[in-house]
């Protein structure tokens, strides 16, 4: 292949990328937009005792939920996007795995809430969780089936109608004034809505002619699957184990302060430009490592780059935010929003270092960065809930994401490639700049919202060129033509 074939081939892999992880964003910001108009009247619609024990019920069945999961989405798409398997095959066995592995999880849960002495309303709340994360995980098979033949429009109109079915639902609980466990089961119904609609996109009786279960391609599944589906365990148990210790080490209200700080942070930009990565991603990791390598560096750029301006945007401006957002009864929230906010540019780059291992089929070394980071999280907790409640659960995210971020940039260019390259160090030089901009602002009492740091940062990515003309041309050229 020449160098300008290969440069072609390039430009055309990234406009794939770009035009995908436009399609899930604009979805996903679409989707976000509904939730910030949406999520403000249940936050008033319920006390912060009833909305912690919803937060904790779906936590404590999220992990279980997770198992069904198991992983085994990137498989889905692996194999359907490089064609080892047909479409109906892959799905067939996923979906049967999937039912099998709900059967234990289910157990977990009720013995769980023997130990942990669940009331009558957290028992009908925690099935109703469990409820949905099982139907998810049926709904996510399809869904993975679809990003695998890069049909990311038909994924956005999922989410789309997920959302959608979510918001109705909850509207109409308010405005009848019921209860806490009717909210829950209005998330049921919008899950079952969404796996409707997931079917009769997806499945079509031809797909399934003449496939059995096979149980060597299953067991090979599960084999393939279990180092992710372990490090789904552990994400799972990151994002819910500052809930798990504030309900054991506080109560229900603390619970609904750090929720109430959680529930806006904005992880689709993040997981909208990796999972549109991740077919390309695949293919580069079989055919050149270097390559995917030198692609992952741009894309980390503008991931730490937007994960640090949204957290400028809301370390200085949280004092206006939360109330805003939120209602006064949570005003206890915005503590723990700013440190929320800090950790977006490490969550942001460390979730695509982290999905890079997958496409180079080495997983396992993910599940050790996660059981360090929840290791560091679950340490940094038991310190700082006590001193510091909710915000002190926040600081525990904060010191496990820098774990896991630092972690998975030297496990990356050891495995796959060097990570980063001179505008990757200019761009944290220009965060740096932002940050120390922020820093000054919110000291010296200027409630500008982070103009100012924002201002700082975007200057100093022009002037070094962090920003360079070739990554505005591909933004245009993403945005105004077919490439």
């Amino acid at each position: 292949m020449t160098t300008l074939a290969g440069s072609t081939s390039a430009s055309r892999a990234a406009g794939r990328v770009g035009r995908n992880a436009a399609i899930l964003a604009a979805t996903s910001l679409l989707c976000k937009a509904g939730s910030l108009a949406v999520v403000p009247f249940i936050l008033r619609a319920f006390t912060p005792v009833h909305y912690g024990m919803y937060s904790a019920a779906f936590a404590y069945a999220g992990l279980l939920g997770i198992v069904a999961y198991f992983g085994m989405n990137q498989i889905v798409v692996r194999d359907i996007s490089t064609g080892d398997r047909p479409k109906g095959w892959v799905i067939f066995h996923c979906s049967a795995l999937r039912g099998m592995l709900l059967v234990p999880a289910a157990g977990v849960l009720v013995v769980l809430g023997l130990v942990k002495g669940f009331s009558p309303a957290m028992w009908l709340l925690a099935s109703l969780a469990f409820a949905v994360m099982a139907l998810d995980a049926v709904t996510g098979t399809l869904k993975a089936s679809l990003q695998a033949a890069e049909r990311f429009g038909l994924v956005a109109a999922l989410d789309a109608v997920r959302k959608c079915a979510q918001w109705g639902m909850a509207i109409a609980v308010i405005l009848a004034g019921a209860g806490i466990a009717v909210l829950a089961g209005g998330v049921v119904a919008a899950a079952v809505i969404t796996l409707a609609a997931a079917a009769l996109i997806t499945l079509r009786p031809r797909d399934f002619a003449g496939v059995n279960f096979a149980p060597r391609y299953a067991a090979g599944m599960l084999r393939l699957a279990a180092p992710m589906g372990i490090s789904a365990a552990f994400v799972a148990a990151l994002d819910n184990v500052d809930i798990w210790l504030l309900d054991a080490l506080a109560d229900f209200e603390a619970v609904a302060v750090y929720k109430a700080a959680n529930v806006f942070k904005p992880v689709f930009i993040a997981q909208a430009l990796v999972w549109a990565f991740m077919p390309i991603a695949f293919r580069l990791g079989r055919a050149s490592r270097a390559r995917l390598a030198a692609a992952s560096a741009g894309a980390a750029r503008f991931l730490v780059v937007s994960g640090a301006g949204i957290a400028i945007f809301i370390v200085c401006g949280a004092d206006r935010i939360v109330p805003f957002l939120a209602g006064r009864a949570y005003v206890e929230s915005v503590g723990a929003f700013q440190v929320m906010g800090m950790t977006l540019p490490f969550v942001f780059a460390g979730f695509l270092y982290l999905h890079m291992l997958t496409a180079v089929d080495r997983q396992i070394l993910a599940v050790g960065i996660f059981a360090a980071g929840l290791a560091v999280n679950v340490a940094a907790d038991v310190i700082l809930i006590p001193r510091l409640g909710p915000a002190g659960a926040m600081l525990g995210t904060l010191c496990a994401e820098v774990v896991m971020f630092a972690a998975a940039i030297a496990v990356v260019w050891r495995v796959v490639g060097r990570p980063l390259d001179g505008a990757s160090l200019r761009t944290a030089a220009a965060v740096a700049a932002g940050a120390a901009a922020a820093i000054f602002t919110r000291s010296a009492g200027i409630a500008d919202m982070g103009i100012g740091a924002l201002a700082v940062m975007g200057a100093c990515l022009v002037a070094s060129g962090a920003v360079s003309a070739s990554d505005v041309a591909l933004v245009k050229a993403v945005f105004t033509r077919r490439v």
